[in-house]
């Protein structure tokens, strides 16, 4: 639900309809730089900030939309989607933007029954009717982003009438289908394939108007899409090693084998089980960001890999890739790390160049598909806050206790019981747990009696709860180990702050009594992980370990209470510092 009131955008005196995103030419299909003889999907993803409350980012990013929605009747613009919090794209309004917000919205209002972005809705309805998909930019040979945004329309409207049962756009879609019909992208000449971007753009319209076709019982559309599904099958075959890790643009192969997947397979489910079962294991699993011509927009690659792995699992049933897509989906959100519902495009920009389009993406693809349909009651432990299993904890440090609870459910909820059982005690409370809520309770800073190993279990009791697979969570930890004289453990001395609170930069002190690979990471109040500033092997003797502050991807994290961990693969240690600025 709504919980902010929505930016009245007059502020934001826009331009009239800026140009499209376009992408520099692809002339030589360079491949992406991880082509280096390692297998995919071995490279760097951000620190997980999982496990995650789908429901509650789903309710995140479509608030987050509103806001980059310009509502200024008097502008030409009036109900368009923005692009982008700031930067270059901070100026841009598009069809293809406003369709992915509308699909959304609508899904939201399917979902939650709510009517918070009726109004959102109608606006961008508004924009899309005055600049329609297919009379986007492009011309005679140059019809890749006019295609994009027929794909979007169709689906947008499927959505939108599923939710409302408005009828009122089918004409829209059915320009959009007609459009993809009469429009194929040139992908073989007859000598040599074209430029990766049409293919696939052509693979998501591809596999958009097959669904279209079949959702309205046109057969014409589901054959038309069939063939040009084919089209990009026969790309993704001449070398799937390859052809199924490449990036470009807005997309990633993803795109084109989740398009042959709701297409060309859909219609001959054999030839994907054969195909898939043979070459699924090439579809990248991540790609980090690089450098190329045009865009750098690695979460949007990205986006469109877990898109695919979800497409191989719904035809082969293999859960090793809805693991793979949830890791990758899981991933991105954890982008987010000012909360706000939206990722950044391009890794490299601040957390204050969000954009609207791929957080659409992420919404569609990945938040929707984890969130599934929820139930009406449905309360649970997310973690214990700072505490994980595994932790070796010194003897003497206080241990805080904290439980971090939230609705998963549709309905609001008063007074759910929740328990602490295990080898600290028992206890119960009654925490009000409104929509999508998280909430935190500080339990106790508990020191075990004697050293050895400890459980806690927290959950909840609601009556009727409908999943009560969420219901609790344990964390199992050793207390009591003598990091100094232990056998096996490394640290001559453990790890204490030099400066604490600090400002610009963190220093951890300790000494190694034999060479250890050190780790350092930093968790935020809820215990998610926000960044590792130090995973190296060191030497013996006094080390000094530096945190300045910022997040995995390099961006500031506000001031506040962080909590540290430090290992040197036999123990570790904890403690908490406070960023003042």
């Amino acid at each position: 639900m709504r919980h902010i009131v929505l930016l009245t955008i007059a502020l934001l005196l826009l331009p009239t309809l800026a140009a499209a995103t376009v992408p520099a030419t692809d002339p030589d299909m360079e491949q992406s730089p991880h082509f280096d003889g390692g297998p995919a999907g071995t490279r760097d993803m951000p620190p997980s900030l999982a496990p995650f409350n789908y429901l509650r980012e789903f309710d995140q990013i479509v608030e987050f939309l509103a806001i980059w929605q310009l509502n200024d009747p008097d502008s030409t613009d009036h109900g368009g989607e923005i692009e982008a919090e700031a930067g270059y794209l901070g100026d841009v309004i598009q069809t293809d933007n406003t369709l992915e917000a509308i699909w959304c919205w609508a899904r939201y209002k399917q979902v939650t029954g709510s009517s918070d972005y009726d109004d959102e809705m109608a606006r961008a309805w508004i924009y899309c009717t005055n600049f329609p998909a297919w009379q986007e930019e492009g011309g005679f040979g140059d019809d890749y982003y006019r295609v994009h945004n027929c794909a979007w329309g169709l689906t947008a409207v499927l959505m939108y009438r599923a939710a409302t049962g408005d009828h009122s756009y089918d004409a829209y879609a059915e320009t959009c289908a007609q459009y993809i019909v009469d429009h194929p992208l040139n992908i073989w000449d007859g000598t040599m394939w074209n430029q990766r971007l049409d293919t696939f753009c052509k693979g998501w319209a591809a596999g958009n108007l097959y669904i279209y076709g079949e959702a309205v019982g046109n057969p014409a559309f589901t054959l038309a899409a069939t063939s040009q599904g084919l089209d990009v099958f026969n790309w993704l075959d001449v070398n799937p090693a390859v052809n199924l890790t490449l990036e470009y643009w807005a997309m990633s192969s993803g795109t084109a084998l989740w398009g042959v997947c709701n297409s060309y397979f859909a219609a001959n489910p054999l030839v994907a089980d054969t195909w898939l079962g043979a070459n699924a294991q090439h579809l990248d699993l991540w790609q980090d960001w690089y450098s190329v011509p045009g865009y750098d927009w690695d979460s949007s690659w990205n986006v469109a890999y877990g898109n695919a792995h979800f497409a191989v699992y719904d035809i082969l049933g293999d859960p090793q890739y809805a693991g793979n897509a949830k890791a990758i989906f899981d991933a991105l959100l954890s982008y987010d790390t000012d909360d706000d519902g939206g990722i950044q495009a391009e890794t490299m920009d601040p957390v204050t160049e969000d954009m609207t389009w791929v957080t659409n993406y992420l919404c569609k693809f990945g938040v929707d598909r984890l969130m599934g349909d929820p139930a009406g009651d449905d309360v649970g432990v997310l973690r214990f806050v700072g505490l994980d299993d595994g932790d070796d904890i010194p003897h003497g440090t206080p241990i805080d206790i904290s439980i971090l609870s939230t609705n998963f459910g549709l309905n609001p909820q008063v007074g759910v019981p929740l328990t602490l059982t295990g080898d600290w005690g028992g206890a119960g409370w009654a925490r009000d747990l409104p929509f999508v809520a998280m909430d935190t309770l500080f339990v106790d800073t508990w020191l075990p009696p004697e050293s050895g190993t400890y459980t806690l279990t927290a959950a909840t009791n609601l009556p009727g709860d409908q999943d009560p697979t969420n219901d609790s969570v344990s964390v199992t930890f050793d207390y009591g180990m003598d990091l100094v004289n232990a056998p096996g453990a490394l640290f001559a001395s453990p790890p204490r702050p030099l400066n604490n609170p600090f400002t610009d930069q963190a220093e951890l002190r300790l000494s190694l009594a034999k060479p250890a690979d050190l780790r350092l990471e930093i968790f935020d109040v809820a215990g998610r992980r926000v960044a590792t500033p130090h995973a190296r092997t060191a030497g013996i003797g006094e080390q000094i370990l530096r945190w300045n502050g910022v997040d995995a991807a390099g961006r500031p994290l506000p001031a506040g209470i962080y909590l540290y961990r430090v290992t040197d693969g036999t123990a570790s240690h904890r403690g908490k510092l406070l960023k003042l600025r």
